[in-house]
């Protein structure tokens, strides 16, 4: 049985605790196997430790989704590999870098820029950048750099 909800509607507590309600109810009919599809997976970004006695929602999420049934779970481009290692179920995260260069190479784009939202994502930005070489002439990257008041607020973008 295959179920398909992202968790990254707003509220994105709601929308995690509608995919948990799910996935219990159709534990409880006795499926041979219940596989998760989350194109987005909301908590992602709390991967990490930053300071003592901080939770990792990311590994709680992978946890609670094998309790309510999850047997398998498929995503789409996690935010970082190492949530991967957080489930004790099989998981697949698909990457869609490919796809989407894919159609970006057919659209024919002139003076294209591939912007990493911040500098973690350069990595990724700089395979997409790989990917698009083939078509185009050669993409350029940029980087926003992000001053953060606090956690989830920001104060100041630089480009």
């Amino acid at each position: 049985m295959f179920l398909l909800c992202s968790v990254g509607g707003q509220p994105v507590n709601e929308s995690l605790m509608e995919l948990l309600v799910v996935l219990d109810a159709l534990k409880r009919s006795s499926p041979k196997r219940i596989t998760s599809v989350i194109p987005y997976y909301g908590y992602a970004r709390q991967d990490t430790i930053l300071w003592p006695r901080v939770p990792i929602s990311a590994k709680l999420v992978a946890d609670l989704l094998a309790a309510a049934g999850a047997t398998r779970v498929i995503t789409v481009d996690l935010h970082a590999a190492q949530i991967q290692d957080f489930f004790n179920i099989p998981l697949d995260n698909m990457i869609a870098t490919g796809v989407l260069a894919d159609y970006l190479r057919v659209k024919d784009l002139q003076n294209v820029v591939i912007v990493s939202p911040d500098a973690g994502g350069v990595k990724r930005a700089s395979k997409f950048r790989e990917l698009m070489i083939e078509h185009h002439e050669t993409p350029c990257i940029a980087v926003i750099s992000k001053q953060s008041a606090r956690a989830g607020v920001v104060e100041s973008m630089q480009l």
